[in-house]
């Protein structure tokens, strides 16, 4: 079998794939922020980094590996103000170069990077993003995943280590953080759940479809030195997701509101969540069939079926 380094190992996507490759009989190392020092367990181990750019230790945990996916990232921080592009980029762009270059020097086969769909721009109209979209970010976690991409593609323009980078949306699944949790908190706990009305088509992905997405990616020789949206087989809303969400819960029906849009753009705009709210309402499409004519990838659930079940086995202390 072979061996596999995954950076950002403590994410929520890092050990959903960590899982699935040690289950293949995959080498797995880990590389990780935390301070707690090395854990080890059958096919895994795990090396605590202070910092991605530390040349020894990617050296020496690099050894020997066919593909490297890189997770580690800033992401769902708050907002610090005037220092939010520089902190994304130390965080971001700086250790997304420092690991494509110890790949190239260290004999790795391809690097796999995690990017975002936000590169493309936070909304979609007309026509969905693909992978013919071009970059287009608007916020500085975007801008440093774009930055981070053009890094990658320059380092590794001429090296033995080719790249594949991966767009991914909203991804979801049992307890994952972030936009998708907050929604599903408000229709399993609050009285009223006023977003029935939000009806703009979205496209996530399913963590467990994103984790075989990232593995034909490491290793489909059609992946190599490309960038792939990859999504859900279909679209979705918000008014879809609080639906299922509260037949899952079993939340009486007089609960879910369609409260028009406008009522709640002025509420965002009185409560300080207006570029939140902005961003709920926007339809951002998703059309990954380039990364499925390329590799064969088809999403094994449809979305309505994966959401399902994703509330079903979602943590018993988020429900009511």
């Amino acid at each position: 079998m072979s061996k596999f380094v995954v950076t950002g190992a403590r994410g929520y996507v890092a050990r959903r794939l960590i899982d699935r490759l040690v289950a293949e009989g995959h080498e797995v190392v880990g590389l990780s922020r935390g301070d707690t020092g090395c854990k080890v367990k059958v096919g895994y181990s795990e090396v605590a980094v202070g910092d991605y750019t530390d040349e020894v230790l990617l050296r020496r945990t690099l050894s020997g590996a066919q593909a490297v996916f890189h997770l580690a990232a800033r992401a769902h921080q708050r907002s610090v103000g005037p220092d939010d592009a520089a902190l994304f980029h130390a965080a971001n762009v700086t250790p997304t170069e420092a690991v494509a270059r110890a790949c190239t020097s260290n004999g790795v086969a391809r690097f796999v990077m995690v990017s975002s769909i936000g590169v493309l721009g936070n909304r979609t109209d007309d026509t969905a993003f693909s992978d013919a979209s071009s970059l287009a970010p608007l916020d500085p976690y975007a801008v440093s995943k774009a930055r981070a991409e053009l890094r990658v593609k320059e380092v590794l323009v001429d090296g033995s280590c080719d790249y594949c980078i991966v767009r991914p949306p909203l991804v979801y699944g049992p307890g994952s953080p972030g936009n998708f949790a907050s929604l599903v908190t408000i229709a399993a706990k609050a009285p009223l759940i006023p977003l029935a009305g939000i009806r703009a088509p979205r496209t996530f992905i399913h963590i467990d479809h994103l984790v075989e997405a990232l593995v034909i990616a490491a290793t489909h020789p059609a992946a190599s030195r490309r960038a792939f949206v990859v999504a859900d087989g279909c679209d979705t809303s918000v008014a879809e997701i609080v639906r299922i969400a509260a037949r899952s819960f079993a939340r009486e029906r007089w609960r879910i509101l369609a409260i028009p849009e406008t009522l709640l753009r002025a509420l965002g705009i009185l409560t300080g969540h207006g570029k939140k709210v902005d961003k709920l309402l926007a339809p951002l499409r998703v059309d990954s069939s380039g990364f499925q004519v390329a590799t064969g990838w088809i999403p094994a659930r449809a979305t309505a079926q994966a959401i399902a079940e994703t509330l079903r086995d979602w943590p018993d202390t988020s429900k009511p």
